[in-house]
């Protein structure tokens, strides 16, 4: 195989993955909290080559040499977690972050993260549990409070969340709201090493230490310039970021990519074909 017909194809490869990246983005810009991916590609084995003796010409500015690659591959797959659309919804439970920062969630197999706020009060059913109900997502993971239990509303009473991410219960008949929880929202310092999961979720890699990818925000511990990394908005959700415009641009660019390199590896068959032929 000639150099023109491996450069074509593992362009084709890379370029096959960018089209996977563009589908997800696309299937999921209805899907709230969702944050794009982008791909990133380097090259192949690229090395500078030297030339002959006869290119060395009288007059020459530029060094001799030529850069030969073999292509580029798929670098790596990163999020954009910058903030998408806010939009009010009026449901207590629907909950939104301004700003950098994940809700902290328990599932079956560990803690998890979450950008998405659609949630939801349901009935304990632990056993002894009082009367009334926790907040969790609508898959049923448990959203966490700052010291790491769920976070609780009593029956008769209305949820109410401030912008430090405090949580109270509100009943009209009782008094004042009283402070039953803060929200738990990490702040990803590495995002990158965040692992996709199901139900739009992010888990730590196995073995990677959890102070190395997030950190656990205290939005009650207002700094003395009084500027908060983030903001909870209650009553609110954020859309995806996901730009269809943007999508759709970035599909037609590798699209015509993709057709480019096919036609380099059918032109690289058909040359070695007439070779072969030649040399029957």
């Amino acid at each position: 195989m000639n150099i023109s017909m491996i450069t074509a194809s593992t362009a084709m490869n890379g370029l096959q993955n960018k089209l996977d990246v563009i589908a997800d983005n696309v299937a999921n810009v209805d899907t709230n909290g969702y944050k794009r991916k982008t791909a990133t590609f380097a090259d192949v084995m690229t090395n500078v080559l030297q030339q002959g003796d006869d290119f060395e010409q009288p007059g020459r500015a530029t060094p001799s040499g030529y850069t030969m690659a073999y292509g580029s591959k798929l670098n790596s797959i990163q999020r954009d977690f910058s903030l998408g659309e806010l939009v009010s919804t009026g449901v207590d439970t629907d909950i939104a972050l301004q700003g950098n920062g994940l809700f902290e969630v328990q599932t079956a197999e560990g803690n998890a993260f979450v950008r998405e706020g659609q949630f939801q009060l349901m009935p304990d059913e632990r056993a002894g549990a009082a009367p009334g109900g926790i907040l969790t997502t609508k898959q049923g993971h448990v959203v966490l409070g700052a010291n790491d239990q769920p976070i609780r509303i009593r029956n008769g009473f209305e949820l109410r969340v401030d912008s430090l991410g405090r949580v109270f219960e509100y009943n009209s008949a009782v008094g004042d709201p009283i402070q039953v929880g803060v929200l738990k929202i990490v702040e990803p310092t590495k995002p990158e090493l965040l692992m996709q999961a199901d139900d739009n979720l992010y888990v730590i890699p196995a073995g990677t230490p959890r102070e190395m990818v997030v950190t656990t925000l205290n939005l009650t511990n207002i700094p003395p310039d009084g500027m908060l990394p983030l903001t909870v908005r209650q009553g609110m959700l954020e859309k995806s970021n996901v730009s269809l415009t943007d999508e759709m641009a970035d599909l037609i660019q590798a699209q015509r990519a993709y057709q480019m390199a096919a036609r380099a590896l059918t032109s690289g068959d058909t040359m070695w074909g007439l070779a072969n032929s030649l040399r029957g």
